[in-house]
């Protein structure tokens, strides 16, 4: 059991690491600032970047991606990540959990002793 806890961990570190390059920013409106700080990650966003957003009033709405943390500072907010990795854990687990059940079978009842 602890080898596949220390599997499902890894895996949803893993996934936890990569969230914010899948779940992007959107922005609606044109803001009245250009530098804005915006959040990535998911399903709970964590990693906060300042980036300046476009411009132009015709490039909205606007999906603003994720930098990498070498090239941009980037903010992590620890209880949203520590979320979101229990998210990623539980669903990795209930999933794997539900396979190995019906890759394993039912358990098999054992007759018990009759008093005689």
């Amino acid at each position: 059991m602890k080898n596949r806890v220390i599997i499902i961990s890894l895996i949803a570190l893993a996934f936890t690491v990569v969230s914010p390059f899948i779940f992007n920013a959107y922005i609606e409106d044109k803001p009245e600032e250009l530098e804005q700080s915006l959040v990535f990650g998911g399903p709970f966003p964590f990693a906060e970047q300042s980036l300046k957003v476009p411009e132009s009033p015709f490039s909205y709405p606007a999906i603003i991606e994720f930098e990498s943390p070498l090239d941009e500072s980037t903010t992590i907010k620890w209880i949203p990540m520590l979320l979101t990795f229990t998210c990623f854990f539980l669903l990795f687990f209930s999933f794997y959990s539900i396979v190995a059940r019906f890759i394993t079978g039912k358990p098999k009842k054992t007759e018990e002793e009759k008093p005689e």
